[in-house]
């Protein structure tokens, strides 16, 4: 799921802005998106944006500038693409400090939309890899997706099986949310507890699964054939 936020205080401007972002991603009828939109700086800054890939923001929102909003955001967040859309372009230079991919004048929007939003698919696909959660003990932490090898939903937690640590990282949330969040051809429900990371799944055989390390999980009855399925297809893909 693709994240994307619009915020200005231009009504009329965020409909052609939304409209355009539909248009263009509807070439890929894959993938699929929402926006949220906001017409103040302060219900953005309120929000949890850890799951937000690129956010369009104006410069002059009423009692702050987008500026001024985006250096509070990027303090919570590198993940996101930032790209500025204005009426005024004395503020570019600005916009590049707080890592702004690119800064649009309104009345050009038509002409660099497109490539705008070419590079920030673009950018996202070479961080693909990465991800950025808010686990439990951590303002946000970014990990490796081949790292996780398996996550295990307890009361409405969802533990953290890392190649790499030993140490038990968990998040509030469910599996269902991460499956969304996360790439689903990487990735294989096993069982209503257990989600599994296809890189790491060895074998699947008399309802169990081998993951690497010497992990062995439960498959439920119901999902064993899925899960084989899963396992054969990801293994001639590679």
């Amino acid at each position: 799921m693709l994240n994307i936020v619009v915020c200005d205080v231009d009504n009329k401007f965020l409909d052609t802005l939304e409209e355009k972002i539909k248009d263009y991603l509807s070439r890929n009828p894959n993938l699929k998106f929402q926006t949220l939109r906001f017409l103040n700086a302060e219900s953005l800054l309120e929000k949890d944006i850890s799951d937000i890939d690129i956010i369009f923001m104006g410069v002059q929102l009423q009692t702050m500038t987008g500026i001024d909003a985006a250096t509070i955001l990027r303090q919570k967040s590198e993940h996101f693409i930032l790209i500025f859309v204005s009426n005024f372009i004395e503020y570019a230079p600005l916009g590049y400090q707080v890592n702004a991919s690119r800064y649009i004048i309104k009345d050009q929007l038509e002409q660099f939309f497109a490539e705008a939003m070419t590079t920030a698919l673009s950018e996202l696909e070479l961080h693909s890899n990465k991800i950025n959660l808010k686990f439990v003990g951590y303002a946000e932490k970014e990990i490796s997706i081949d790292e996780i090898i398996y996550m295990e939903s307890n009361l409405h937690k969802v533990h953290f099986k890392l190649t790499n640590s030993d140490r038990s990282l968990y998040l509030y949330g469910t599996l269902n949310g991460m499956q969304n969040k996360l790439a689903q051809d990487h990735f294989v429900r096993i069982h209503q507890s257990y989600l599994v990371n296809l890189k790491h799944l060895i074998n699947a055989k008399n309802y169990k699964a081998t993951l690497t390390q010497g992990i062995e999980l439960p498959i439920s009855q119901n999902l064993f054939s899925k899960v084989k399925q899963r396992l054969l297809t990801y293994k001639t893909s590679i």
